[in-house]
């Protein structure tokens, strides 16, 4: 998204498409910080993502007003209308209630790892 909303003046983007999206270096220094607390025992499925819930289209966006990216214009669109071979759900955000609750843990925003991530790179 960083390339194409440099490079491009205008581009779609579903926005009936939710999800959390997740930076992996929190996710990292979650999981890190679960190993390293070696007196717990707890084991288990755990869902971890960043707080929040955005479209596709949202995410875009929020990627070229971070960078700076404000020549391309970011249009929704429905996904029917951008053709694709895998089928995505509408809704896939995770329930992080047990790891937040089980190890005791805050999680992030998604739009302030989005921007450790950018500022990252």
């Amino acid at each position: 998204m960083m390339h194409l909303t440099a490079t491009r003046s205008e581009l779609k983007v579903v926005f009936d498409q939710v999800g959390t999206p997740t930076y992996a270096g929190d996710l990292a220094a979650t999981i890190y910080g679960i190993i390293e607390d070696r007196k717990n025992d707890k084991t288990g499925i755990y869902h971890y993502t960043n707080e929040g819930v955005c479209s596709w289209y949202d995410f875009a966006f929020k990627i070229a007003e971070m960078k700076g990216n404000t020549g391309c214009k970011i249009r929704p669109c429905l996904s029917h209308e951008f053709p694709s071979p895998v089928t995505r759900p509408s809704y896939s955000v995770l329930d992080k209630a047990k790891i937040k609750d089980t190890f005791e843990i805050q999680i992030s925003y998604w739009t302030e790892s989005l921007r450790k991530c950018i500022d990252n790179m």
